[in-house]
């Protein structure tokens, strides 16, 4: 079935009509619309897919999509039939469920969604009233799973864990990620605060995995493990990870070390210091779960390491010049970008495109890229109503150049070069021009990033269009 497909069309208006969160994050996290019970109720009246399958159910502020794709993929390996399910999707809604590498075709999700349509309408009359699309998507995430007979299924947190739709699954291990600031309107104003929703995803005796690295918001997740009876294994604390480059371009290795086997050294193909943190989760997983008894061999998670590229998450879409996609859009991940782009192309010159949503903070994250880009090209996406204006984005970041102006002067250090554009491909055209600095003559490191919806509108725009009007480099 084609996306054209009238029968398509109509599955995806039916979903897209309902509640949407991603579209609109201005209602508070607690309100009437997020129930667990009505999540449980539908899945309920659609026979429980939610339990055919072990689940290992993975939350946190940074790195959950990584950790998410890194364990399907050695799932995978290691001969398990496997469901992937995360959200948001870039370009089709059908990236969210992921069976064995690969997402469920058009025609099984339209299949779904009429599925879906009587415990939809039940539902919607009972006194749970009507899912929303988070909750829809979910549920046809669990049906795609149980049709496919998956053997685990590794489930991503939508937004925080506590109330997230997700949270009705019994996992068999729970996965918390690095926390930092985002989604304060939702779930708080302190890296305590945010912790404690994240940590709504421990059940009682279940083992739990955690990746964070503030204090304050370790001690959350600490204490309500021991008040689940959930045996914790804490990233600095019971297992270590050592990040170094590799000798190869875009190449990096790590040590991962626990106290209870020798160190070993992993090849990691994600890039950025940050994902060594991501890796070692995946690894401490791994190593829990053979303790519970699962049959698992160490060759697939070597695997997983060395060849898992996580869509929009660092990507390399061309080497020739390089253009990079990343979907960095609070300030700890753009600050992993920046640590990254220095990392690893640190004599080329940066040209940037960015773009963010309303809902964050584009100061911040402009700060940051202002004192490591040679260019900056200020946009707005159009695929959401939730973007920051193009003219707003300005303003900031003339405000925060003129702030460091003095100073990069005094130092000697360039200045970086402010531009607009009025859309992505506008964007991609000047970012092609060459730069007003004495590398003008160096082609730039290319890098689009700022939200998950520049990103998906770029991955759309060079599926046909490169850089230099060819399809991309298969990197």
């Amino acid at each position: 079935m084609h996306r054209s497909d009238p029968r398509y069309l109509a599955a995806l208006d039916h979903l897209l009509d309902r509640i949407n969160f991603e579209k609109s994050t201005d209602r508070p996290y607690a309100k009437s619309e997020f129930k667990l019970a009505r999540m449980a109720y539908l899945l309920e009246l659609l026979g429980d897919p939610h339990l055919a399958a072990p689940v290992i159910h993975i939350a946190g502020t940074k790195g959950k999509g990584s950790v998410s794709w890194l364990m399907a993929e050695a799932f995978r390996r290691n001969g398990l039939k496997t469901g992937l399910y995360t959200s948001p999707h870039l370009v089709d809604l059908e990236e969210r469920f992921v069976v064995d590498g690969q997402p469920i075709e058009p025609q099984e999700l339209v299949e779904i969604v009429e599925q879906l349509g009587p415990a939809e309408r039940a539902c919607t009359a009972s006194e749970h009233g009507p899912p929303t699309f988070f909750e829809m998507a979910t549920a046809i995430g669990w049906l795609a799973f149980q049709k496919h007979r998956t053997q685990v299924n590794v489930i991503e947190v939508g937004l925080g864990g506590r109330l997230d739709s997700t949270n009705v699954c019994n996992p068999t291990l729970c996965i918390i990620t690095n926390i930092s600031y985002d989604h304060q309107q939702q779930l708080g104003n302190t890296l305590a605060e945010i912790a404690s929703e994240k940590a709504g995803i421990i059940k009682p005796k279940i083992p739990v995995i955690c990746g964070a690295r503030a204090i304050e918001a370790a001690k959350v997740i600490e204490q309500k493990a021991f008040d689940a009876g959930s045996h914790l294994e804490q990233l600095g604390r019971d297992f270590h990870v050592h990040w170094s480059l590799g000798q190869h371009p875009l190449s990096a290795s790590l040590e991962y070390s626990d106290g209870l086997r020798p160190s070993r050294h992993y090849a990691l193909r994600m890039l950025g210091k940050h994902q060594a943190d991501n890796a070692a989760l995946a690894i401490a997983a791994w190593n829990q779960l053979k303790h519970l008894g699962w049959n698992l061999a160490l060759r697939p998670l070597v695997e997983s390491l060395a060849y898992t590229q996580v869509p929009a998450r660092m990507e390399v879409l061309s080497n020739t010049p390089f253009w990079i996609l990343d979907t960095a859009h609070n300030e700890a991940s753009i600050d992993a970008l920046s640590d990254t782009l220095d990392s690893f192309f640190p004599a080329l010159p940066k040209s940037v495109i960015f773009a963010c949503s309303k809902d964050k903070k584009a100061s911040e994250m402009l700060d940051r890229l202002i004192q490591i880009a040679d260019r900056i090209i200020l946009t707005q996406y159009q695929c959401n109503p939730r973007f920051t204006p193009v003219e707003k984005l300005v303003s900031i970041a003339n405000e925060l150049i003129s702030h460091h102006a003095p100073r990069l002067k005094s130092q000697n250090k360039k200045i970086c070069q402010l531009v607009s554009a009025k859309d992505l491909p506008q964007a991609v055209q000047l970012s092609r021009l060459p730069m007003a600095d004495p590398l003008a003559h160096i082609e730039p490191v290319h890098v689009i990033t700022g939200s998950f919806f520049i990103a998906a509108e770029a991955k759309s725009f060079f599926a046909s269009n490169g850089p230099g009007g060819t399809k991309l480099t298969d990197f």
